[in-house]
């Protein structure tokens, strides 16, 4: 610990709290009521331990945040722990003192009250910053070294402050710099006395717990059951709730082949954010999304209606999750990953970048040329036909796209070609490897190119009500089918033979 930040005393240590006074344990010995203090909480667990994942994370100053601040700042000494009321965590395999005012466990998740415990955390860290000065903007990499060091060797600090977000902790210094009111509170704040401010704490005791429930739920399940029924009034994403609830089937079941394929080199982002280190690292949604384009577990119009979709994909695979005698299909997805994340990497994503550079270039001449004049950028051409770096700019605006627009298509297309590796649980497209670029690159050109015509002229309805039509999906039949007669390509029956269709 630096000397800096010696500003939490000696009972702040790993894995155990420390009440000021005995605490209520009930005699069923499943709950614990009492009060701590703030800095006994600054670093509590949160996500994915074995007493369960919080799926909220810190939201920003949105309307109840902003009371919560407000009562920080204007009574923290006294009212505040009568006006909010606390945080609720849940703990595995509980040692509790005699004396009722420690409780020991081997892991921990705070299930709700994690907006409070930043709010607490972020005004501790611009104590830090500046004292008793006016705070003012600090850059990333300033603050992240200031991180580091300050809040070092502090027990469990490391599962909590890489996600003290630069954004979040500006907007805090945005708000005091525009709020005179709180910033004199803020500066008024002596740091020793606020974190040894109490704050109302509900433990759950998991051990307990589970030994009267009626299902067999593991602690991380019954921790995460209770951290989601605390948090289902509150705005929690559709992405955080599925990976908290299914977190431990999806990596023993799910992405089993990936991450023994590509585990190594790529780390999968269950929820958004909570890689917070420069590495790289893919998200669940674009791991799960392309299997939907084979077809393997929905019906044919399903397949267009949920491109680019969040929630119902997450509602999908939770189906298939839960459904009876869907092991061999769940297996079938697992091996399907690996192919179709390869695709996308090693061949979609290239060509999209290399044909856009191409179509910039192909469609600046043509708004020279004045053969744009039926698209719906064609009066900004006008208005920009004298300004060569304005009209780039629109061009390249224009031309953007969404992968997730395009590479579903380009799955449909060729998902008859999927076969099974001989001698092996791979699964590889059924095409000479001296063709794959061929096949993939021109498909997804063709793909990319309808996709920017249809932009120009103006879709019709939406640009995403365009992508999940049945129109879209048709794209590269054509193409596919030169490519498959000249190169002599046998499609499998691999898909139909394996569909498993999710209701």
């Amino acid at each position: 610990m630096t000397g800096e930040s010696q500003i939490f005393d000696e009972s702040l240590k790993e894995n155990k709290i420390v009440f000021p006074e005995p605490f209520f344990l009930s005699d069923d010995k499943k709950t614990i009521m009492g009060e701590t203090l703030f800095q006994q909480i600054l670093f509590l667990d949160y996500r994915d331990t074995e007493a369960g994942s919080n799926p909220r994370e810190y939201n920003g100053l949105q309307k109840a945040n902003l009371h919560i601040l407000a009562s920080l700042l204007k009574d923290y000494k006294n009212m505040f722990r009568f006006l909010h009321s606390g945080i609720i965590i849940s703990v595995v395999n509980a040692i509790i003192s005699e004396d009722r005012r420690v409780i020991e466990y081997d892991h921990c998740c705070l299930t709700n009250g994690n907006q409070t415990r930043f709010i607490i955390l972020i005004l501790v860290v611009l104590k830090l910053l500046f004292k008793n000065k006016q705070p003012k903007s600090v850059s990333r990499n300033k603050l992240g070294s200031f991180l580091a060091k300050v809040f070092s060797g502090y027990p469990n600090a490391e599962n909590v402050v890489p996600f003290l977000r630069e954004s979040k902790i500006r907007q805090m210094i945005n708000h005091l710099l525009n709020n005179r009111k709180h910033l004199k509170a803020f500066q008024k704040i002596d740091l020793k006395d606020f974190v040894g401010t109490r704050i109302r704490i509900h433990i759950n005791i998991i051990d307990e717990i589970r030994n009267d429930l009626e299902d067999e739920l593991d602690e991380y399940s019954a921790g995460s059951l209770i951290a989601q029924a605390n948090n289902d009034t509150q705005a929690v994403k559709a992405d955080d709730i599925f990976a908290t609830t299914h977190k431990k089937e999806l990596v023993a079941k799910v992405f089993t082949h990936f991450i023994s394929k590509c585990g190594s080199e790529v780390k999968i982002e269950y929820r958004l954010g909570e890689i917070a280190e420069r590495v790289n690292k893919v998200h669940i949604l674009a791991l799960l999304r392309p299997v939907v384009a084979t077809g393997l577990i929905t019906k044919e119009k399903e397949i267009f209606r949920l491109t680019n979709q969040r929630n119902p994909i997450y509602n999908l695979f939770e189906k298939l999750i839960k459904k009876d005698k869907s092991e061999e299909t769940i297996n079938v997805v697992s091996r399907l990953i690996p192919l179709l994340y390869r695709i996308r990497t090693d061949h979609v994503k290239p060509v999209l970048d290399q044909h856009k550079r191409e179509l910039i270039r192909k469609y600046k001449e043509k708004a020279i040329q004045g053969d744009l004049e039926d698209s719906v950028i064609a009066k900004e051409v006008n208005e920009l036909s004298e300004d060569d770096s304005k009209l780039e700019k629109l061009i390249k605006r224009s031309l953007s796209y969404n992968v997730e627009h395009i590479l579903p298509v380009l799955i449909f297309r060729i998902r008859n070609l999927i076969v099974e590796k001989e001698n092996s649980d791979e699964l590889d497209l059924n095409v000479n490897a001296d063709k794959l670029d061929d096949l993939l690159g021109g498909l997804t050109e063709v793909i990319y190119e309808r996709y920017v015509a249809e932009k120009l002229k103006g879709v019709r309805l939406s640009l995403t009500t365009m992508v999940r039509s049945y129109d879209f999906y048709t794209v590269g039949t054509e193409a596919y089918t030169a490519f498959k007669r000249t190169c002599h390509l046998e499609e499998s029956d691999f898909i139909s033979k394996h569909r498993f269709i999710v209701e």
